[in-house]
């Protein structure tokens, strides 16, 4: 088999999949129902694949591949999966793919958890590409300094980005039991994909079972601020190394200092103290920063040179990412759990130390459309100076008795004294307005606010801000 086809090759991860496939020796295909936007767009043209254009069976005759590729959002009924499976051709997810054709050989290194695994995840791969380990990985974000989310190398590392969410219609197992681990970084385990889980307990188990995967010679490092973490962890037969600002942390967080440039940490190790710094800000990302400098340091690479591989990290784009400096600054960030917006706050509020916090919030995933965290939101976006919610596209698709009522949402931020209005246009004119020097305004949201951005940063100029 030299032929693989992707169905709904226009997903970021799936885009991803694509390079790494092509990257293995495999001539990749690719379909999508609309043409992609950027990034996927302009990395699929780095590639070199301009994916077909509408789902259509006889793609897939013309096209004889020797295995197709589901994208998680594609449903039973696409006429190329039908024209597939009448074909004989099998099935593959992102997941099973990587299983299949990238994982061999080489030790899976996977991030998981509720909060932070993208930067972490990323920051691995990063460290590992300077320290010369030549790592593949495949992670959630993109890279800024590149503008792709993977990377195929000669090493024996795999960087995996471990997502708990199910794997596709025709596996609802979580992504990450495909995913080998040799070892894993556990950030956080708390409540989340409401849509998939029911309650917190069915969560635990899939985490649970994804750390019982790592094998004894293996390593599990894992957060032990976090209870869910910790819950979890017990159940690995890997060695177990913790981390975090609990006392009992095998390798303790002592300081984080947060300045414009970034965060200071200062580390208790079993030998004795060592400090670093990393270009990220708040004490979230100084946890999740250790997280990976223990993971590397568990495998054998010296605290000096691990300094230097974690110094000048580019960052993950939409994650802390700043859009615009002037009078005022905009800052964009992929924050949607409440969790995530309360530290980010905190941390932007920290390092930028701005006179007002104008935020920007869109309510995008599944989860955070229902109205499960409607007093968590409330009280964590209230802790800004002034909040607009922006209402998300399908939020009539959700029941009315599980749907967040933005409205009352709204309602419930003002209470704490914080102005809040629900918008659906005008976003960046009202925003623009609404600025004065010294403030700070911060984008969160899951997806994109696509236009908004450029239409705001031009009305800042005009104002002169």
């Amino acid at each position: 088999m030299t032929r693989i086809h992707i169905i709904g090759v226009g997903g970021i991860g799936m885009t991803a999949l694509a390079g790494l496939l092509s990257a293995r020796g495999f001539e990749v295909t690719g379909s999508e129902a609309a043409p992609p936007y950027p990034p996927a767009s302009q990395v699929l043209a780095a590639l070199g694949l301009k994916p077909l254009i509408g789902y259509r069976s006889e793609n897939l005759e013309r096209l004889n591949p020797g295995a197709v590729v589901v994208g998680n959002a594609i449903r039973s009924d696409n006429p190329e999966v039908q024209k597939a499976k009448s074909l004989g051709l099998p099935l593959y997810s992102l997941p099973s793919a990587l299983s299949e054709w990238i994982l061999p050989g080489r030790k899976s290194l996977v991030v998981a958890g509720t909060h932070g695994k993208t930067t972490t995840s990323a920051l691995l791969a990063y460290a590992l590409e300077r320290l010369g380990a030549e790592p593949t990985y495949l992670v959630g974000g993109l890279l800024r300094d590149r503008g792709i989310n993977f990377g195929w190398g000669k090493g024996g590392f795999v960087v995996l980005e471990g997502d708990e969410y199910d794997t596709a219609f025709f596996d609802k197992r979580p992504k990450f039991w495909h995913y080998r681990p040799w070892a894993a970084i556990l950030t956080s385990v708390e409540y989340d994909h409401a849509d998939i889980y029911p309650d917190f307990e069915s969560l635990l188990s899939a985490f649970e079972k994804f750390v019982a995967l790592i094998p004894r010679e293996g390593i599990l490092v894992f957060c032990a601020d976090d209870p869910g973490a910790r819950r979890a962890a017990e159940k690995a037969r890997a060695r177990r190394v913790s981390y975090g600002k609990a006392p009992e942390s095998t390798y303790r967080l002592e300081t984080a200092v947060v300045s414009p440039k970034g965060t200071s940490l200062e580390v208790r190790t079993p030998e004795g103290s060592f400090s670093f710094r990393i270009p990220l800000f708040g004490e979230h990302n100084a946890l999740n920063a250790l997280g990976v400098w223990v993971l590397l340091r568990e495998l054998g690479f010296g605290e000096e040179r691990l300094r230097e591989a974690l110094a000048d990290f580019p960052g993950v784009s939409r994650r802390q990412e700043v859009l615009y400096r002037g009078k005022v600054q905009v800052v964009d960030d992929f924050a949607h759990h409440p969790t995530a917006v309360r530290v980010t706050l905190s941390a932007l509020r920290a390092a930028f130390r701005p006179s007002r916090v104008l935020l920007c919030f869109e309510p995008r995933t599944n989860t955070s459309r229902r109205r499960i965290f409607t007093e968590a939101y409330a009280e964590v976006l209230s802790q800004a100076d002034r909040v607009w919610l922006k209402r998300p596209p399908g939020l009539e698709k959700i029941p009315e008795g599980e749907r967040l009522e933005l409205t009352e949402l709204a309602q419930a931020i003002t209470v704490r004294k914080t102005a809040c209005e629900v918008v659906d246009e005008d976003l960046a004119e009202l925003v623009a307005a609404e600025a004065a020097p010294g403030d700070l305004i911060l984008f969160m949201s899951s997806a994109s606010f696509g236009r908004v951005y450029p239409e705001l940063i031009s009305a800042l100029k005009k104002r002169g801000l």
